[in-house]
């Protein structure tokens, strides 16, 4: 997972700025925004792991976790992300998780 968020940190700098934040906007939009990452990784991590994960819990964390990816930047990851809903071999998500 951390590799992961050190990406999304690296990408996240450069977006915002490029969005417009100032310098001292940034480390607490950024903070905020991996911790929310973090726990949504570990939701998405908690729900396939369940016997029979509901299609729909499924596609609601992916779905939430693509728009975390992509309002700090990571657009390949929540692109990835965003195909992911649409799969329905959950180890194809288990191996995108232990991606990273």
């Amino acid at each position: 997972m951390q590799k992961l968020l050190n990406e999304t940190k690296e990408k996240a700098y450069l977006f915002l700025r490029e969005f417009g934040f100032e310098e001292d906007e940034l480390e607490p939009v950024i903070n905020k925004g991996l911790i929310d990452l973090e726990n949504a990784i570990h939701h998405l991590s908690e729900v396939v792991e369940k016997e029979n994960p509901k299609d729909e819990e499924v596609d609601g964390v992916l779905h939430g976790l693509k728009g975390l990816l992509f309002q700090l930047g990571n657009h390949d990851a929540a692109n990835k992300a965003e195909r992911l809903r649409y799969t329905d071999d959950l180890n194809e998500i288990r191996m995108w998780l232990d991606s990273f």
